[in-house]
């Protein structure tokens, strides 16, 4: 399945099975079809940037940073609705889950595991709100710069991946994990924080869930 210039093949659809870490390909493909799917029902509110920000924020080369920056935002048709973003974050062993919530001007980050957010993660994504401030002078909540204020993030309140029974999935599941939290953002907003339905005991069947909608979509 392809999304974009990514795709999926078997080897990477293989990893939904079972107790497996996902790789970077499941979670942006997966996460830019569900927003993908949003903007086609209206819901322009959303920018998503995939798994290589970092590596591109780490570069030394202002014209290239601003190069992948303009290519993520153009895909909006009305950047002064944007509310949100979304931006995973991958760490020694886990995945985890950054998100610009402007409507309420807060930074937040969660991997259901409480880790310490890796101290390199917010610069940049402070760096990209100032640079869309730059792009975007005429959006509202950009326009008062309210990142130059936050020293870390806040916790969302994603699912605990502590063990609670038997049954409990621990940390394989980390990608899932934020696949399903950025789908939670996508649909609903900031209503969903501190208030996600699903839990990592289910984790079996949210993988299986994953699998046939991929499914779904290349077909």
């Amino acid at each position: 399945m392809r999304f974009g210039k990514k795709n999926i093949d078997v080897i990477s659809f293989s990893d939904l099975a079972e107790e497996r870490y996902v790789d970077s390909f499941i979670i942006d493909l997966s996460i830019g079809k569900y927003i993908e799917e949003a903007r086609a029902n209206g819901n322009n509110d959303t920018l998503y940037f995939p798994t290589e920000f970092f590596e591109w924020m780490n570069s030394s080369n202002g014209t290239f940073k601003q190069t992948k920056v303009t290519k993520e935002t153009s895909r909006l048709t009305n950047f002064d609705s944007l509310k949100q973003i979304l931006v995973p974050v991958h760490m020694p062993n886990n995945w985890g889950l950054a998100v610009v919530d402007l409507a309420n001007m807060t930074i937040y980050f969660d991997d259901g595991l409480a880790y310490v957010v890796p101290p390199a993660a917010l610069p940049p994504i402070k760096e990209l709100l100032h640079m869309l401030a730059e792009m975007h002078p005429s959006h509202l909540t950009l326009k008062t710069q309210f990142w130059q204020h936050c020293n870390d993030f806040n916790c969302f309140g994603m699912p605990s991946q502590a063990p609670v029974d038997s049954r409990m999935i621990r940390t394989g599941s980390c990608g899932i994990g934020v696949i399903m939290a950025a789908k939670d953002f996508i649909e609903k907003g900031s209503s969903c924080i501190r208030n996600f339905q699903w839990r990592y005991y289910d984790m079996d069947l949210h993988r299986k869930d994953l699998m046939l909608q991929i499914l779904n979509w290349g077909f």
